[in-house]
């Protein structure tokens, strides 16, 4: 959240965490020995979305900024509580836990998107 560049990052996180969850979790593709490599992008990805989420409310206290935080700290908690306890060649150990995740981290990016949209419009 701080400006565009605080967006973009956020955008290619959230796609990680996407992608991540189409392929290691709709395709149930066997990512072989990239499997930890893959956990700890899903993780830090959400861990990015959740800080930038975090930063923009320590400095603009409004209601798209609050809603955001919370929101990508769910998603963040929820995908690294998945990611976790997976066991075997899986990514997530719960899949409907690895679909609140993503979609809480995509949420969040766009209600950062939608508050940025807004506060330039001068209806924030």
């Amino acid at each position: 959240m701080t400006g565009v560049r605080g967006i973009r990052i956020m955008s290619v996180a959230a796609a990680v965490v996407l992608v991540a969850y189409v392929v290691g979790g709709l395709a149930g593709a066997d990512l072989g020995s990239a499997l930890g490599l893959a956990k700890i992008v899903v993780v830090v990805a959400a861990i990015v979305v959740a800080a930038l989420a975090f930063q923009g409310w320590s400095h603009s206290s409004t209601p798209h900024t609050l809603s955001a935080m919370v929101v990508a700290l769910l998603g963040g908690a929820s995908l690294a509580s998945t990611v976790s306890t997976a066991g075997g060649d899986d990514l997530y150990g719960s899949d409907p836990m690895a679909l609140v995740g993503t979609v809480a981290v995509v949420a969040a990016v766009t209600i950062v998107q939608i508050g940025q949209t807004r506060s330039k419009d001068g209806a924030a």
